[in-house]
């Protein structure tokens, strides 16, 4: 359905047609009534238009600055189904490269990881520096005297930023500046990750696995949908790793910010009150809470914490506490996460333990082995969801369902549940009084659907 006779500057295609603009159109007034099609889970035109239409257009996360931190280093990483070399140059600069020759586009990275200083196509030999630039074939002198060398380097992604050490790039020239685009979640990443000057880390490279579902159950998931933990993971409330999964959501709420963006906010899950959102005082008396705003301190000294969130369109993050074994104390984690579309019908869940640089050796093993024990491709909580995801390509590929069935996103509408703006929140964008509601879900879906219909 989409029109591929015209192309834009970017090289997306340039209008969609009549019939798409139709569904996205009813796609709009269904969320106004808290109902969505299931064809938006497995269709290969909106697929196709996601790709073109989002994202080449949006800010997309493509790893963290220590995974490349000295000159050389790189790693191989996606925006959409494009593959890119995550590069630090010489110069020390962040350059994202499409991993294709433009003599005839051989990929010219094979390793997902490593530092050099140029990389050399396999096919015929043509060598370009970690900056992108053009610099050298066989037989120069022979067969490319005047050539224009300027004009021939990898392919660069126009803008690379980075913001809390996580860094983005957007294809799109005309994008606006990162600050810019992720607004008041800037607000949330300084509590996240900017609580002392050193900063996290990755904890090793990311796992890595496919999950067969669409990658925008992940997304919508975790932009605020903490009402599925009662039902989709009771089973370890039952074997006794989760204490009483109602009594915490009766404590967690949303936070709703502009451009799709959203987070689950929960006040802290242990007991000690003098530690920072559940970091023991040996982690906690490294952070400087001087470096934060006045309503960022009163939001830490309110024992909140952010649990969960969505970055618009794919990255996500959870932070929760686990206990690997019975008699060990339970032990704060944090992941990056990252919804990779592999078709309509696929994605690659990429997830990233963090851990902090100032913190004991100890705390950061204890820390990554309970995020491994919760997130990875063995983790408890993992296995629970993206099982129940698998849900979204059956139906959305359904000819019955795709008649007339809509999938339900009313909670919290008109009154259905006790979900209603928190008059005294101390934070940036708009706070619930309850996690029983599908606002942030309704938002980000609508983001969606404007993006697709954008020219």
């Amino acid at each position: 359905m989409v029109s591929a006779d015209r192309q834009d500057g970017t090289g997306g295609y340039g209008s969609l047609n009549g019939t798409m603009q139709t569904f996205l159109s009813e796609v709009q007034k269904d969320l106004a009534q808290g109902m969505l099609s299931p064809r938006v889970l497995n269709d290969p035109d909106i697929h196709r238009a996601e790709l073109d239409r989002i994202f080449t257009k949006c800010w997309v996360f493509v790893g963290h600055v220590s995974e490349i931190p000295s000159p050389g280093d790189y790693v191989l990483r996606y925006v959409g189904e494009d593959q890119f070399i995550l590069a630090r140059d010489e110069q020390g600069e962040i350059q994202l490269l499409l991993n294709n020759c433009v003599h005839r586009a051989s990929p010219v990275c094979r390793a997902e990881k490593g530092n050099t200083s140029h990389f050399r196509c396999p096919y015929h030999g043509w060598i370009y520096k970690n900056s992108g630039e053009w610099n050298g074939a066989p037989y120069r002198a022979k067969a490319y005297r005047t050539l224009d060398t300027a004009r021939w380097g990898l392919r660069k992604a126009p803008h690379v930023d980075s913001y809390q050490g996580l860094v983005f790039a957007c294809l799109d020239p005309d994008a606006v500046p990162l600050r810019e685009y992720l607004g008041d979640m800037c607000w949330y990443l300084d509590i996240v990750f900017g609580l002392n000057e050193q900063g996290m880390r990755a904890a090793g490279d990311p796992h890595r696995w496919i999950v067969p579902a669409n990658w925008k159950s992940g997304a919508e998931n975790f932009v605020g949908d903490a009402y599925h933990v009662q039902s989709a993971h009771s089973s370890l409330e039952d074997i006794g790793l989760l204490p009483d999964l109602g009594e915490s959501l009766s404590t967690q709420f949303h936070v709703a910010l502009e451009g799709g963006h959203g987070l689950i906010i929960t006040p802290n899950l242990l007991p000690e009150p003098l530690w920072v959102m559940d970091y023991p005082p040996e982690v906690a008396s490294t952070f400087d809470l001087a470096r934060l705003g006045a309503g960022q301190r009163e939001f830490l000294e309110s024992r909140y914490g952010v649990v969960g969130f969505t970055i618009f369109p794919n990255l996500s993050l959870i932070r929760a506490v686990a206990s690997t074994e019975r008699g060990r104390p339970p032990v704060c984690f944090t992941a990056l996460r990252q919804w990779q579309p592999r078709g309509p019908e696929q994605f690659e869940l990429w997830n990233w333990p963090m851990v902090w640089n100032s913190a004991p050796p100890e705390f950061n093993q204890a820390s990554y082995e309970g995020s491994v024990f919760g997130f990875s491709p063995s983790g408890v909580f993992e296995q629970d969801d993206t099982v129940v995801w698998r849900g979204g390509p059956m139906v959305g590929r359904s000819a019955f369902a795709r008649q007339d069935m809509k999938l339900n996103f009313q909670m919290g509408l008109d009154g259905m549940s006790d979900y209603k703006p928190r008059p005294d929140w101390m934070g940036p964008g708009e706070a619930s009084t309850s996690v029983y509601g599908e606002s942030n879900q309704r938002r980000w879906w609508q983001r969606w659907s404007e993006a697709l219909a954008s020219s």
